[in-house]
Protein backbone atom coordinates (compact mmCIF):
# COMPACT_ATOMS: atom_id res chain seq x y z
CA UNK A 1 0.00 0.00 0.00
CA UNK A 2 1.38 3.72 -0.67
CA UNK A 3 0.34 6.74 -0.21
CA UNK A 4 1.67 9.23 -2.18
CA UNK A 5 -1.32 10.47 -0.95
CA UNK A 6 0.53 13.72 0.15
CA UNK A 7 3.69 13.71 -1.44
CA UNK A 8 2.70 17.21 -1.84
CA UNK A 9 3.69 18.79 -4.05
CA UNK A 10 4.38 20.02 -7.29
CA UNK A 11 6.00 22.87 -5.30
CA UNK A 12 7.87 20.05 -2.86
CA UNK A 13 8.41 18.04 -0.20
CA UNK A 14 10.32 18.74 2.72
CA UNK A 15 14.11 19.05 4.37
CA UNK A 16 15.68 22.51 4.50
CA UNK A 17 17.71 23.84 1.23
CA UNK A 18 21.16 23.39 1.98
CA UNK A 19 22.06 25.92 -0.15
CA UNK A 20 23.67 29.19 2.27
CA UNK A 21 20.66 30.80 3.89
CA UNK A 22 22.65 33.81 5.50
CA UNK A 23 24.14 35.10 2.75
CA UNK A 24 25.80 38.82 4.06
CA UNK A 25 25.61 41.55 2.54
CA UNK A 26 21.81 40.76 2.09
CA UNK A 27 20.46 42.24 -1.68
CA UNK A 28 17.38 44.20 -0.22
CA UNK A 29 19.71 45.91 2.42
CA UNK A 30 17.65 45.15 5.48
CA UNK A 31 16.38 42.03 7.42
CA UNK A 32 13.30 41.21 9.42
CA UNK A 33 13.87 38.00 11.64
CA UNK A 34 11.05 36.41 13.29
CA UNK A 35 11.68 33.34 15.32
CA UNK A 36 8.51 31.15 16.76
CA UNK A 37 10.58 28.00 17.97
CA UNK A 38 9.68 29.15 21.21
CA UNK A 39 5.94 28.43 20.35
CA UNK A 40 4.12 24.93 21.44
CA UNK A 41 2.19 24.62 18.12
CA UNK A 42 0.26 20.97 19.86
CA UNK A 43 -3.08 22.62 21.37
CA UNK A 44 -3.55 20.16 24.48
CA UNK A 45 -6.10 19.61 26.12
CA UNK A 46 -7.81 20.12 22.23
CA UNK A 47 -11.22 21.63 23.73
CA UNK A 48 -9.23 24.62 24.73
CA UNK A 49 -10.12 27.94 23.37
CA UNK A 50 -6.97 29.94 23.85
CA UNK A 51 -3.15 28.72 23.34
CA UNK A 52 -0.25 31.12 24.30
CA UNK A 53 2.56 31.87 21.59
CA UNK A 54 5.67 33.00 21.74
CA UNK A 55 8.69 34.79 19.52
CA UNK A 56 11.45 36.89 19.03
CA UNK A 57 12.10 39.50 16.14
CA UNK A 58 15.07 41.07 15.27
CA UNK A 59 15.77 43.70 12.68
CA UNK A 60 18.80 45.57 11.42
CA UNK A 61 16.36 48.29 10.58
CA UNK A 62 15.92 48.64 13.76
CA UNK A 63 12.10 46.48 15.49
CA UNK A 64 9.17 48.50 15.32
CA UNK A 65 6.46 46.49 16.49
CA UNK A 66 5.25 42.77 16.23
CA UNK A 67 1.63 42.47 15.65
CA UNK A 68 -0.67 39.38 16.18
CA UNK A 69 -3.65 39.25 14.10
CA UNK A 70 -3.75 42.86 13.87
CA UNK A 71 -3.28 43.86 17.68
CA UNK A 72 0.68 45.10 18.45
CA UNK A 73 2.25 43.06 21.27
CA UNK A 74 4.20 43.99 24.07
CA UNK A 75 8.22 43.74 23.47
CA UNK A 76 10.82 42.76 26.10
CA UNK A 77 14.16 43.38 23.38
CA UNK A 78 12.39 41.41 20.60
CA UNK A 79 10.69 38.78 22.39
CA UNK A 80 6.73 38.93 22.26
CA UNK A 81 4.16 36.65 23.72
CA UNK A 82 0.25 36.75 22.81
CA UNK A 83 -3.12 35.01 23.72
CA UNK A 84 -4.50 34.03 20.85
CA UNK A 85 -7.85 32.00 19.92
CA UNK A 86 -7.72 28.23 19.32
CA UNK A 87 -10.42 25.63 17.53
CA UNK A 88 -10.55 22.45 16.69
CA UNK A 89 -8.30 21.28 13.95
CA UNK A 90 -5.38 23.45 12.38
CA UNK A 91 -5.63 27.14 13.57
CA UNK A 92 -3.48 29.80 11.96
CA UNK A 93 -1.76 32.54 14.03
CA UNK A 94 -0.81 36.09 11.92
CA UNK A 95 2.51 37.29 13.29
CA UNK A 96 3.89 40.49 11.33
CA UNK A 97 6.92 42.25 12.48
CA UNK A 98 7.73 46.20 11.31
CA UNK A 99 11.48 47.43 11.83
CA UNK A 100 11.42 51.33 11.88
CA UNK A 101 11.95 51.92 7.73
CA UNK A 102 8.17 50.29 7.41
CA UNK A 103 9.14 46.98 6.22
CA UNK A 104 7.91 43.86 7.35
CA UNK A 105 8.09 40.35 7.87
CA UNK A 106 5.99 37.66 8.48
CA UNK A 107 5.93 34.54 10.90
CA UNK A 108 2.66 33.31 10.61
CA UNK A 109 2.35 29.52 12.22
CA UNK A 110 -0.19 26.80 12.76
CA UNK A 111 -1.38 25.41 15.75
CA UNK A 112 -2.77 22.01 15.85
CA UNK A 113 -5.77 21.33 18.09
CA UNK A 114 -6.70 17.91 18.59
CA UNK A 115 -6.78 14.28 20.62
CA UNK A 116 -3.55 12.94 20.56
CA UNK A 117 -2.47 8.89 20.41
CA UNK A 118 0.95 8.48 21.59
CA UNK A 119 3.02 7.09 18.68
CA UNK A 120 3.24 3.59 18.77
CA UNK A 121 -0.18 3.10 20.85
CA UNK A 122 -3.20 1.31 19.30
CA UNK A 123 -6.68 2.76 17.70
CA UNK A 124 -8.34 0.08 19.24
CA UNK A 125 -11.33 0.98 16.63
CA UNK A 126 -9.29 1.26 14.09
CA UNK A 127 -11.82 -1.23 11.64
CA UNK A 128 -15.10 -2.81 12.73
CA UNK A 129 -16.96 -6.27 11.62
CA UNK A 130 -19.66 -8.06 12.09
CA UNK A 131 -18.37 -11.43 13.40
CA UNK A 132 -19.19 -14.01 10.61
CA UNK A 133 -17.66 -18.01 10.33
CA UNK A 134 -14.28 -16.41 8.65
CA UNK A 135 -13.24 -14.47 11.54
CA UNK A 136 -14.09 -16.55 13.85
CA UNK A 137 -12.05 -19.05 12.62
CA UNK A 138 -9.32 -16.81 12.24
CA UNK A 139 -9.58 -15.76 16.17
CA UNK A 140 -9.53 -19.89 16.70
CA UNK A 141 -5.97 -20.27 15.66
CA UNK A 142 -4.89 -18.85 18.73
CA UNK A 143 -6.32 -21.85 20.32
CA UNK A 144 -5.95 -24.64 17.26
CA UNK A 145 -1.76 -25.42 18.69
CA UNK A 146 -3.23 -26.42 21.91
CA UNK A 147 -6.01 -29.31 20.49
CA UNK A 148 -2.87 -31.63 21.34
CA UNK A 149 -2.76 -31.05 24.83
CA UNK A 150 -6.47 -32.54 25.36
CA UNK A 151 -5.72 -36.13 24.81
CA UNK A 152 -8.53 -38.14 26.77
CA UNK A 153 -7.55 -41.78 25.71
CA UNK A 154 -3.90 -41.07 26.52
CA UNK A 155 -5.14 -40.19 29.99
CA UNK A 156 -7.52 -43.38 30.29
CA UNK A 157 -4.70 -45.35 29.32
CA UNK A 158 -2.07 -43.96 31.86
CA UNK A 159 -4.87 -45.30 34.60
CA UNK A 160 -4.32 -48.37 36.69
CA UNK A 161 -8.31 -48.75 37.44
CA UNK A 162 -11.38 -47.71 35.40
CA UNK A 163 -13.90 -47.87 37.35
CA UNK A 164 -14.67 -49.68 40.68
CA UNK A 165 -17.39 -50.43 43.09
CA UNK A 166 -18.45 -53.70 45.49
CA UNK A 167 -18.70 -55.93 42.86
CA UNK A 168 -16.74 -55.43 39.77
CA UNK A 169 -13.16 -53.32 38.57
CA UNK A 170 -12.24 -52.44 35.52
CA UNK A 171 -8.83 -51.50 33.66
CA UNK A 172 -7.99 -49.88 30.29
CA UNK A 173 -6.16 -51.91 27.51
CA UNK A 174 -6.69 -50.00 25.11
CA UNK A 175 -8.05 -46.28 23.87
CA UNK A 176 -8.17 -44.14 21.08
CA UNK A 177 -9.37 -40.80 19.95
CA UNK A 178 -9.81 -38.73 16.63
CA UNK A 179 -8.46 -35.15 15.92
CA UNK A 180 -9.34 -32.39 18.87
CA UNK A 181 -10.97 -29.69 17.43
CA UNK A 182 -11.64 -25.67 18.62
CA UNK A 183 -14.05 -24.26 17.05
CA UNK A 184 -15.50 -20.45 17.86
CA UNK A 185 -19.09 -19.97 17.53
CA UNK A 186 -21.44 -16.41 17.88
CA UNK A 187 -24.87 -17.41 18.90
CA UNK A 188 -27.44 -14.38 19.04
CA UNK A 189 -24.56 -12.16 20.05
CA UNK A 190 -22.60 -14.78 22.60
CA UNK A 191 -19.02 -15.99 22.30
CA UNK A 192 -18.93 -20.34 22.62
CA UNK A 193 -15.96 -22.47 22.40
CA UNK A 194 -16.63 -25.74 21.64
CA UNK A 195 -14.29 -28.08 21.80
CA UNK A 196 -14.97 -31.72 20.42
CA UNK A 197 -13.27 -34.71 20.40
CA UNK A 198 -14.41 -37.23 18.39
CA UNK A 199 -14.62 -41.02 18.01
CA UNK A 200 -13.42 -41.48 21.63
CA UNK A 201 -13.26 -45.65 21.59
CA UNK A 202 -12.06 -47.39 25.20
CA UNK A 203 -11.71 -51.05 25.38
CA UNK A 204 -11.84 -52.57 29.02
CA UNK A 205 -11.05 -55.67 31.02
CA UNK A 206 -11.73 -56.44 34.77
CA UNK A 207 -13.93 -58.65 37.09
CA UNK A 208 -16.93 -58.92 39.05
CA UNK A 209 -18.08 -60.97 41.86
CA UNK A 210 -20.48 -63.71 41.11
CA UNK A 211 -22.29 -65.57 43.33
CA UNK A 212 -19.45 -68.45 43.91
CA UNK A 213 -16.63 -66.82 41.38
CA UNK A 214 -14.71 -64.33 39.90
CA UNK A 215 -15.99 -63.52 36.49
CA UNK A 216 -13.93 -62.27 33.89
CA UNK A 217 -15.24 -59.19 31.56
CA UNK A 218 -14.82 -57.18 28.92
CA UNK A 219 -16.17 -54.09 27.49
CA UNK A 220 -16.26 -51.09 25.18
CA UNK A 221 -17.12 -47.52 25.41
CA UNK A 222 -17.19 -44.54 22.99
CA UNK A 223 -18.48 -41.72 21.73
CA UNK A 224 -18.10 -37.92 20.19
CA UNK A 225 -17.60 -35.59 23.30
CA UNK A 226 -18.54 -32.01 22.89
CA UNK A 227 -17.20 -29.57 25.34
CA UNK A 228 -19.40 -25.63 25.58
CA UNK A 229 -17.77 -22.79 27.55
CA UNK A 230 -18.85 -18.81 26.89
CA UNK A 231 -16.31 -16.68 26.49
CA UNK A 232 -16.24 -12.81 28.03
CA UNK A 233 -13.19 -10.66 27.36
CA UNK A 234 -11.52 -9.57 30.34
CA UNK A 235 -10.33 -5.76 30.53
CA UNK A 236 -6.53 -5.50 30.04
CA UNK A 237 -4.07 -2.70 30.29
CA UNK A 238 -2.97 -4.08 27.02
CA UNK A 239 -4.49 -2.29 24.01
CA UNK A 240 -5.26 -5.78 22.49
CA UNK A 241 -7.56 -8.30 23.50
CA UNK A 242 -5.54 -10.96 25.23
CA UNK A 243 -7.42 -12.87 27.63
CA UNK A 244 -11.14 -14.12 28.43
CA UNK A 245 -12.85 -15.28 30.87
CA UNK A 246 -15.30 -18.49 30.49
CA UNK A 247 -17.63 -20.58 32.05
CA UNK A 248 -18.17 -23.84 33.99
CA UNK A 249 -17.50 -26.19 30.70
CA UNK A 250 -20.56 -28.10 30.07
CA UNK A 251 -19.97 -31.81 28.03
CA UNK A 252 -21.89 -33.49 25.91
CA UNK A 253 -21.50 -37.35 24.84
CA UNK A 254 -23.36 -37.49 21.53
CA UNK A 255 -23.18 -41.30 19.55
CA UNK A 256 -22.73 -43.15 23.36
CA UNK A 257 -21.72 -46.45 23.56
CA UNK A 258 -21.04 -48.96 26.03
CA UNK A 259 -21.32 -52.92 26.20
CA UNK A 260 -19.84 -55.17 28.53
CA UNK A 261 -19.73 -58.66 28.61
CA UNK A 262 -18.00 -62.54 30.36
CA UNK A 263 -15.30 -63.89 28.87
CA UNK A 264 -15.86 -67.45 30.19
CA UNK A 265 -19.40 -68.53 28.46
CA UNK A 266 -23.01 -67.56 28.33
CA UNK A 267 -23.87 -68.44 31.82
CA UNK A 268 -21.51 -65.94 33.12
CA UNK A 269 -23.08 -63.61 30.04
CA UNK A 270 -26.41 -63.54 31.70
CA UNK A 271 -24.76 -62.95 35.52
CA UNK A 272 -22.69 -60.43 33.70
CA UNK A 273 -25.86 -58.35 32.49
CA UNK A 274 -27.41 -58.50 35.64
CA UNK A 275 -24.97 -56.57 37.18
CA UNK A 276 -24.07 -54.02 34.67
CA UNK A 277 -27.28 -52.73 33.84
CA UNK A 278 -26.68 -49.58 35.49
CA UNK A 279 -22.93 -48.71 34.51
CA UNK A 280 -23.51 -47.16 31.35
CA UNK A 281 -25.13 -44.05 33.13
CA UNK A 282 -22.17 -44.47 35.14
CA UNK A 283 -19.58 -44.45 32.89
CA UNK A 284 -21.09 -41.61 30.60
CA UNK A 285 -21.34 -39.29 33.57
CA UNK A 286 -17.74 -40.16 35.08
CA UNK A 287 -16.47 -39.61 31.26
CA UNK A 288 -18.51 -36.09 31.05
CA UNK A 289 -16.93 -35.23 34.90
CA UNK A 290 -13.52 -35.70 34.09
CA UNK A 291 -13.60 -34.48 30.42
CA UNK A 292 -15.13 -31.00 32.36
CA UNK A 293 -12.55 -30.53 34.58
CA UNK A 294 -9.69 -31.30 32.45
CA UNK A 295 -11.26 -28.90 30.12
CA UNK A 296 -11.47 -26.05 32.67
CA UNK A 297 -8.39 -26.44 33.97
CA UNK A 298 -6.68 -26.55 30.33
CA UNK A 299 -9.15 -23.10 29.72
CA UNK A 300 -7.92 -21.24 32.60
CA UNK A 301 -4.33 -21.65 31.64
CA UNK A 302 -4.77 -20.98 28.14
CA UNK A 303 -7.12 -17.99 27.83
CA UNK A 304 -5.21 -15.97 30.50
CA UNK A 305 -2.79 -15.52 27.46
CA UNK A 306 -4.42 -15.47 23.96
CA UNK A 307 -3.43 -13.38 20.65
CA UNK A 308 -5.90 -13.04 18.60
CA UNK A 309 -5.69 -11.46 15.16
CA UNK A 310 -1.74 -10.81 15.84
CA UNK A 311 -0.18 -9.89 12.26
CA UNK A 312 1.83 -7.20 11.06
CA UNK A 313 2.18 -6.08 7.71
CA UNK A 314 4.61 -3.82 5.86
CA UNK A 315 3.98 -0.58 3.96
CA UNK A 316 5.22 1.97 1.78
CA UNK A 317 4.12 5.43 2.60
CA UNK A 318 5.60 8.56 0.92
CA UNK A 319 8.88 6.20 -0.08
CA UNK A 320 8.95 5.27 3.98
CA UNK A 321 8.58 1.67 5.10
CA UNK A 322 5.60 1.28 7.66
CA UNK A 323 4.50 -1.40 9.73
CA UNK A 324 0.70 -2.14 9.87
CA UNK A 325 0.22 -3.88 13.73
CA UNK A 326 -3.35 -5.47 13.78
CA UNK A 327 -5.20 -7.32 16.38
CA UNK A 328 -8.67 -7.51 18.48
CA UNK A 329 -9.30 -4.70 19.99
CA UNK A 330 -12.62 -5.69 22.03
CA UNK A 331 -15.88 -8.06 21.59
CA UNK A 332 -18.77 -5.79 21.75
CA UNK A 333 -22.42 -7.24 21.83
CA UNK A 334 -25.15 -4.93 19.77
CA UNK A 335 -28.50 -5.85 20.36
CA UNK A 336 -27.80 -10.05 19.02
CA UNK A 337 -24.85 -9.13 16.74
CA UNK A 338 -21.21 -9.33 17.86
CA UNK A 339 -19.03 -6.79 16.50
CA UNK A 340 -15.49 -7.46 16.35
CA UNK A 341 -13.16 -4.02 17.07
CA UNK A 342 -9.83 -4.32 15.36
CA UNK A 343 -6.85 -2.17 16.51
CA UNK A 344 -4.08 -0.73 14.98
CA UNK A 345 -0.72 0.66 15.33
CA UNK A 346 1.92 2.16 12.61
CA UNK A 347 5.10 2.76 13.12
CA UNK A 348 8.68 3.94 10.94
CA UNK A 349 10.81 5.50 13.74
CA UNK A 350 12.67 8.28 12.46
CA UNK A 351 12.97 11.69 14.43
CA UNK A 352 10.00 14.05 13.87
CA UNK A 353 8.53 15.32 17.31
CA UNK A 354 4.86 15.17 18.28
CA UNK A 355 3.26 14.76 20.87
CA UNK A 356 1.02 11.78 18.97
CA UNK A 357 -0.94 11.09 15.99
CA UNK A 358 -3.61 13.76 15.63
CA UNK A 359 -7.16 12.19 15.76
CA UNK A 360 -10.32 13.49 15.57
CA UNK A 361 -13.60 11.88 17.65
CA UNK A 362 -17.14 10.58 17.00
CA UNK A 363 -19.69 8.58 17.76
CA UNK A 364 -18.96 4.46 17.48
CA UNK A 365 -20.92 3.37 15.30
CA UNK A 366 -22.29 -0.32 14.09
CA UNK A 367 -21.54 -2.18 10.99
CA UNK A 368 -23.75 -3.48 8.79
CA UNK A 369 -23.57 -6.87 6.95
CA UNK A 370 -21.07 -7.28 4.40
CA UNK A 371 -19.33 -4.26 5.43
CA UNK A 372 -16.40 -3.04 7.15
CA UNK A 373 -16.34 0.53 8.78
CA UNK A 374 -13.12 1.87 8.35
CA UNK A 375 -11.83 4.47 10.64
CA UNK A 376 -10.32 7.80 9.33
CA UNK A 377 -8.07 7.73 12.49
CA UNK A 378 -6.45 4.69 10.99
CA UNK A 379 -5.06 6.65 7.78
CA UNK A 380 -4.17 9.45 10.01
CA UNK A 381 -1.98 6.64 12.42
CA UNK A 382 -0.39 5.49 8.74
CA UNK A 383 0.59 8.85 7.20
CA UNK A 384 2.13 10.02 11.19
CA UNK A 385 3.99 7.11 11.08
CA UNK A 386 5.86 8.31 8.00
CA UNK A 387 5.97 11.80 8.23
CA UNK A 388 7.61 11.29 11.92
CA UNK A 389 10.06 9.48 9.55
CA UNK A 390 10.70 11.80 7.23
CA UNK A 391 7.93 11.11 4.48
CA UNK A 392 7.39 14.89 4.30
CA UNK A 393 10.74 16.23 4.75
CA UNK A 394 12.38 15.90 1.40
CA UNK A 395 13.23 17.11 -2.16
CA UNK A 396 10.22 18.04 -4.35
CA UNK A 397 9.04 18.58 -8.23
CA UNK A 398 11.20 21.28 -9.85
CA UNK A 399 8.92 24.55 -10.32
CA UNK A 400 9.33 27.52 -13.28
CA UNK A 401 9.47 30.75 -11.47
CA UNK A 402 9.57 32.57 -14.66
CA UNK A 403 6.09 33.68 -14.14
CA UNK A 404 7.21 35.26 -10.41
CA UNK A 405 10.43 37.58 -12.53
CA UNK A 406 7.37 39.62 -13.02
CA UNK A 407 6.52 40.28 -9.81
CA UNK A 408 10.52 40.16 -8.33
CA UNK A 409 12.70 41.34 -11.62
CA UNK A 410 15.85 39.87 -9.82
CA UNK A 411 15.16 36.77 -10.85
CA UNK A 412 16.12 36.99 -14.19
CA UNK A 413 20.00 37.79 -12.87
CA UNK A 414 19.95 33.64 -12.29
CA UNK A 415 21.81 31.45 -15.01
CA UNK A 416 17.80 29.56 -15.16
CA UNK A 417 14.41 30.22 -13.72
CA UNK A 418 13.99 25.98 -12.86
CA UNK A 419 14.08 25.91 -8.89
CA UNK A 420 15.22 23.50 -6.31
CA UNK A 421 12.07 22.75 -4.13
CA UNK A 422 12.30 21.26 -0.98
CA UNK A 423 9.28 20.60 1.94
CA UNK A 424 9.30 20.14 5.48
CA UNK A 425 6.34 19.51 6.89
CA UNK A 426 6.40 20.64 10.50
CA UNK A 427 3.24 19.75 11.39
CA UNK A 428 2.35 15.78 11.66
CA UNK A 429 -0.97 15.50 8.56
CA UNK A 430 -4.63 15.71 10.57
CA UNK A 431 -6.93 13.06 8.39
CA UNK A 432 -10.86 13.69 8.78
CA UNK A 433 -13.97 11.88 7.34
CA UNK A 434 -15.82 14.66 5.45
CA UNK A 435 -19.63 13.73 5.52
CA UNK A 436 -20.50 16.84 3.61
CA UNK A 437 -18.30 16.31 0.86
CA UNK A 438 -16.94 17.10 -1.12
CA UNK A 439 -14.78 13.65 -1.35
CA UNK A 440 -14.65 11.48 1.48
CA UNK A 441 -11.57 12.04 3.32
CA UNK A 442 -9.90 15.71 4.20
CA UNK A 443 -6.12 15.85 4.63
CA UNK A 444 -4.80 18.83 6.08
CA UNK A 445 -1.00 19.76 6.23
CA UNK A 446 -0.15 22.76 8.26
CA UNK A 447 3.13 24.16 8.64
CA UNK A 448 4.39 23.33 5.05
CA UNK A 449 7.61 24.81 4.91
CA UNK A 450 8.44 25.38 1.08
CA UNK A 451 12.00 26.50 -0.04
CA UNK A 452 13.07 27.39 -3.75
CA UNK A 453 16.67 27.80 -4.89
CA UNK A 454 17.84 28.78 -7.86
CA UNK A 455 21.58 28.22 -9.21
CA UNK A 456 21.55 26.45 -5.51
CA UNK A 457 20.82 29.70 -3.96
CA UNK A 458 17.32 29.88 -2.02
CA UNK A 459 15.44 32.83 -3.40
CA UNK A 460 11.92 32.25 -1.53
CA UNK A 461 10.68 30.40 1.90
CA UNK A 462 6.88 29.98 2.49
CA UNK A 463 4.72 28.57 4.99
CA UNK A 464 1.89 26.84 3.58
CA UNK A 465 -1.74 24.83 5.03
CA UNK A 466 -2.56 22.66 2.36
CA UNK A 467 -6.12 20.85 2.25
CA UNK A 468 -6.70 17.99 -0.25
CA UNK A 469 -10.23 16.73 -0.54
CA UNK A 470 -10.03 13.36 -1.67
CA UNK A 471 -12.43 10.65 -3.46
CA UNK A 472 -11.90 6.83 -2.69
CA UNK A 473 -12.75 4.19 -5.42
CA UNK A 474 -13.14 1.03 -5.08
CA UNK A 475 -10.56 -0.81 -7.57
CA UNK A 476 -8.49 -4.51 -7.47
CA UNK A 477 -9.36 -4.88 -4.03
CA UNK A 478 -8.23 -1.19 -2.92
CA UNK A 479 -9.19 2.51 -2.38
CA UNK A 480 -7.64 4.60 -4.66
CA UNK A 481 -7.77 8.23 -3.87
CA UNK A 482 -8.30 11.41 -5.87
CA UNK A 483 -8.04 14.89 -5.36
CA UNK A 484 -11.40 16.33 -6.39
CA UNK A 485 -10.70 19.89 -4.59
CA UNK A 486 -7.87 21.58 -2.79
CA UNK A 487 -6.71 24.71 -1.20
CA UNK A 488 -3.56 26.12 -0.39
CA UNK A 489 -3.59 29.18 2.58
CA UNK A 490 0.43 30.61 1.27
CA UNK A 491 2.22 33.08 3.46
CA UNK A 492 5.81 34.27 2.24
CA UNK A 493 8.60 33.91 5.32
CA UNK A 494 11.78 34.82 3.74
CA UNK A 495 13.20 36.09 0.37
CA UNK A 496 16.50 37.20 -1.20
CA UNK A 497 14.54 39.67 -3.06
CA UNK A 498 12.06 42.52 -1.85
CA UNK A 499 8.61 41.45 -3.52
CA UNK A 500 5.07 42.20 -3.38
CA UNK A 501 3.92 39.06 -0.53
CA UNK A 502 0.61 39.09 -1.46
CA UNK A 503 1.41 38.78 -5.56
CA UNK A 504 3.65 35.57 -4.55
CA UNK A 505 1.59 34.47 -2.72
CA UNK A 506 -1.63 34.10 -4.95
CA UNK A 507 0.95 32.82 -7.16
CA UNK A 508 2.31 29.82 -5.51
CA UNK A 509 -1.23 29.21 -4.02
CA UNK A 510 -2.58 28.70 -7.63
CA UNK A 511 0.51 26.51 -8.71
CA UNK A 512 -0.59 23.78 -6.07
CA UNK A 513 -3.79 23.91 -6.93
CA UNK A 514 -2.89 23.42 -10.58
CA UNK A 515 -0.88 20.27 -9.71
CA UNK A 516 -2.85 18.95 -6.56
CA UNK A 517 -4.50 16.31 -8.44
CA UNK A 518 -1.09 14.89 -9.60
CA UNK A 519 0.27 14.85 -5.80
CA UNK A 520 -1.31 11.31 -5.03
CA UNK A 521 1.38 9.53 -7.30
CA UNK A 522 0.33 6.81 -10.11
CA UNK A 523 0.20 3.82 -7.57
CA UNK A 524 -1.45 5.57 -4.52
CA UNK A 525 -4.10 3.02 -2.69
CA UNK A 526 -5.60 2.35 0.35
CA UNK A 527 -5.27 -1.39 1.43
CA UNK A 528 -7.77 -2.46 3.54
CA UNK A 529 -6.90 -4.02 6.82
CA UNK A 530 -5.96 -7.32 6.00
CA UNK A 531 -8.81 -9.50 7.66
CA UNK A 532 -10.17 -12.90 7.20
CA UNK A 533 -12.92 -13.71 4.75
CA UNK A 534 -13.11 -10.13 3.87
CA UNK A 535 -14.58 -9.27 0.69
CA UNK A 536 -13.18 -6.66 -1.97
CA UNK A 537 -14.33 -3.05 -1.75
CA UNK A 538 -17.09 -2.18 -3.93
CA UNK A 539 -19.05 0.88 -2.10
CA UNK A 540 -17.52 4.08 0.35
CA UNK A 541 -19.62 6.40 2.22
CA UNK A 542 -18.98 8.67 4.79
CA UNK A 543 -20.88 8.15 8.30
CA UNK A 544 -22.72 11.63 9.23
CA UNK A 545 -20.76 10.99 12.28
CA UNK A 546 -17.72 12.47 10.54
CA UNK A 547 -15.26 10.12 11.65
CA UNK A 548 -16.00 6.21 10.30
CA UNK A 549 -15.86 5.30 6.95
CA UNK A 550 -18.48 2.47 5.67
CA UNK A 551 -16.97 0.28 3.11
CA UNK A 552 -19.22 -2.14 1.34
CA UNK A 553 -17.75 -5.56 0.85
CA UNK A 554 -18.60 -8.18 -1.83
Amino acid sequence: MRYALIALCALGCSGKSTAADDVEPDPKGWTIDVDMSATDRFVRPEASTTWSIHGEAAATEGLARVDVHGVATELDDGAFAADVLAGPGLTRVKVLATDDAGHTRQGDRTLLAARFLPDGAHNPVAASVILDDAILASMGDGLAGEAGAIDVAAEILQRDVLSQDDRCVTWPVEASQGEVAFDLVEDRGDLWLRIRIPNLYVYFEGACQGVVSTIPIGGELGGTIDVWTKLDPKPSADECLTAFAHTAPEVIVHNWGFDVWGLGGPLQNWIVNLFSGDKSTEARAQISSEVGTRADALLTEKLANLAVFDRTSDLDLLDTPVALHLCLGGLEKVGTTLIARIAANATAGGDKVAPGVPQIDGPLITPAANELVLDANLVGQLLFASWKAGGLSRPAPDADLSILSILVPELDNFTTQIAQVTVDGELPPLVTATPDGPGKLRVQLGDMMVDMALDDTRVFRFGMILTLDLDLTPIDGKLVPRVIASDAQVWLLDERFDGPDAGLEAAVGLKVGDVADELLGANAAIALPDLPGLGAPTTVTVDPGGRFLRVGLE
